[in-house]
């Protein structure tokens, strides 16, 4: 199995040091309408190219972004530095109303090899996205097949929980490379969230699809009882990144890179007004 993650000169992958990547918010919560990218200003005539650049700085090699349909797709591409590869999100938890004409618009923006995933994590299901988990499946295989048509189409990845190895939390991972469509599987990772150690969920992801592996997030919310409560021995975001590094080299699988997620402290969900959550990148992030 290749863990290279070949596309806009990213580099080879050592297992132990996978590179950084910075994972920017991009999402629409259905409840109550806050959009992540007005509230953070990560927008191209707002702040997108200075986080894009300060996460360069800080050691990143790439980034994973989103293509909301609510939001002028070119210019949030064009807005991207020279050289920094994307992780294209083509929905996140916001379905768009036409998915095989959202996919034509993404792709046809997006450069040549460019990396997409068709829907942010199809598994979590009405509680955060507002729909079901098969309507997101098949949303993403539309926009998946759609893309495929095009003589200009992005590669494609996966990404989704892991905390668990229920035989559940496959399902839809397992529909989207049943496609065979996808060159990449991208495994989410909370320390609130994990039941399995990080090393064997890397390693049974990688010996059940036999392609390259991404930590497509990761990231340590600072006060959150549950991942105090989980990993005692972790008191701050440096040692949570360290811990995942550590993980990574035990499973002995290639890892192709980590996301942190959010790179930026994410605004209060419920209302942005109050604060932001300590979940960002640990060093300067804007």
């Amino acid at each position: 199995m290749d863990g290279s993650f070949h596309s806009l000169d990213w580099p080879r992958v050592a297992t132990a040091d996978p590179p950084l990547l910075a994972g920017f918010e991009c999402g629409r919560l259905h409840w109550n309408g806050h959009d992540l990218l007005h509230s953070t200003g990560h927008l191209p005539d707002g702040r997108m190219q200075h986080h894009h650049a300060t996460a360069m700085a800080e050691g990143a090699t790439g980034a994973r972004d989103g293509l909301s349909w609510r939001h002028d797709i070119v210019a949030r591409v064009q807005a991207v530095p020279a050289g920094f590869p994307v992780i294209w999100d083509m929905a996140h938890f916001d379905l768009p109303r036409r998915p095989a004409q959202h996919a034509v618009a993404c792709s046809m923006a997006l450069p040549d090899g460019a990396w997409a995933i068709a829907v942010n994590e199809p598994s979590v299901g009405r509680r955060v996205a507002g729909v079901v988990r098969s309507r997101a499946v098949e949303a993403a295989v539309k926009m998946m097949t759609t893309a495929a048509m095009l003589p200009r189409r992005p590669r494609f990845a996966t990404c989704d929980p892991f905390h668990h190895l229920h035989p559940e939390v496959f399902r839809a991972t397992d529909r989207l490379v049943a496609t065979g469509l996808i060159e990449m599987v991208g495994v989410n990772y909370y320390p609130h969230h994990a039941i399995e150690p990080l090393h064997h969920v890397l390693r049974v992801v990688a010996d059940r699809w036999r392609l390259p592996v991404m930590i497509t997030e990761t990231g340590w919310h600072q006060g959150l009882p549950a991942a105090h409560r989980r990993f005692p021995h972790i008191h701050d975001r440096w040692g949570w990144l360290a811990h995942v590094r550590a993980e990574v080299e035990r499973s002995g699988v290639p890892v192709a890179g980590i996301c942190w997620y959010p790179w930026l402290d994410m605004p209060d969900w419920g209302d942005p007004n109050r604060g932001r959550w300590p979940c960002g990148w640990p060093g300067r992030q804007a």
